[in-house]
């Protein structure tokens, strides 16, 4: 099992890129960011913390570092358009060395897109597009030139030079409705989903069945899960977090209790687990917590 680090882009640069050389100088096998421009509850009142965008950060993080792998978790195929991303992932896999995965989703923050004056559609509108964009970044990341006739996107011999460094740059898709992980089944190299231990093998089934009626192997598809962390089991503490994290999953305890819990994800088929930062502090605090879990971690 493998383990990565997934950060807020709610702190500042310099935060950002010590954890990210943290995650770098140790044995973390991926870091992870998320793509927003402002937080989910943020108003014209109260915009909430600053957020970072994921696109120059990457690129950023893709000279700063040398070992780590470096991901989105997920870019929105409705903020830009896929050609874009192509060329995009390219540009990043060649400045890291080949480290790059492109985590990719079909979109859902409302306040997001109305605040820009992004159109988000419908469910179905919003899988139907992702379904071409999946289509039109695998032909430029690997044809000669691409030319792509649909309902959302156009392509006429479009090209996308130089190629990424790795022959089969990997495609991970956060996925949870059946027709996505469809479409998981049929182009991802990984499939994400927030889970809790104990629950992620039910999860997991309507994948499978997918790449059953494809005829893929289901083990073939790389299964990646997050939760929320806290290194603490003070009660007081652990029901605070409990009432932040109450729609989401959340683990707390000492190490050994989350790295317990954890081990019931290895046991569903989980093939890499995701800490989210947010709960684990600044500087020192928060490097001795992830030093604390991978520790923990070292031992399943």
């Amino acid at each position: 099992m493998r383990f990565s680090v997934w950060a807020s882009t709610a702190q500042s640069w310099p935060d950002l890129l010590d954890l990210a050389q943290l995650a770098d100088s140790g044995g973390w096998h991926s870091f992870y960011l998320a793509d927003h421009f402002m937080p989910r509850t943020a108003t014209a009142i109260d915009p909430g913390r600053p957020t970072l965008e994921a696109t120059a950060l990457l690129a950023a993080l893709a000279a700063a570092t040398t070992r780590v792998r470096l991901s989105t978790m997920v870019l929105s195929m409705t903020y830009r358009h896929p050609a874009v991303l192509a060329n995009w992932a390219s540009g990043v896999d060649q400045i890291s060395g080949g480290r790059l995965t492109l985590g990719i989703g079909a979109g859902w923050q409302e306040n997001e897109h109305a605040a820009y004056g992004i159109a988000l559609g419908s469910p179905k509108e919003r899988v139907d597009r992702f379904a071409e964009g999946l289509q039109v970044i695998k032909g430029l990341l690997t044809q000669t030139a691409t030319t792509f006739d649909g309902q959302y996107y156009r392509l006429n011999v479009a090209v996308n030079e130089p190629k990424p460094i790795q022959e089969n740059l990997p495609i991970l898709v956060g996925a949870s409705g059946p027709r996505m992980l469809g479409l998981v089944a049929q182009h991802a190299d990984e499939w994400n989903t927030w889970s809790k231990p104990g629950e992620f093998r039910k999860a997991a089934e309507p994948l499978e069945a997918a790449c059953e009626r494809l005829g893929r192997d289901p083990e073939s598809v790389r299964r990646s899960t997050q939760a929320w962390f806290l290194l603490d089991d003070e009660p007081a503490h652990v029901r605070a977090f409990q009432a932040r994290t109450r729609d989401m999953p959340g683990i707390s305890g000492s190490p050994r209790q989350i790295a317990e819990a954890v081990a019931v994800w290895k046991e569903e088929g989980v093939d890499e687990v995701i800490v989210r930062d947010d709960f684990l502090g600044l500087g020192h605090r928060r490097a001795d917590n992830y030093e604390a879990l991978w520790e923990a971690f070292a031992e399943l």
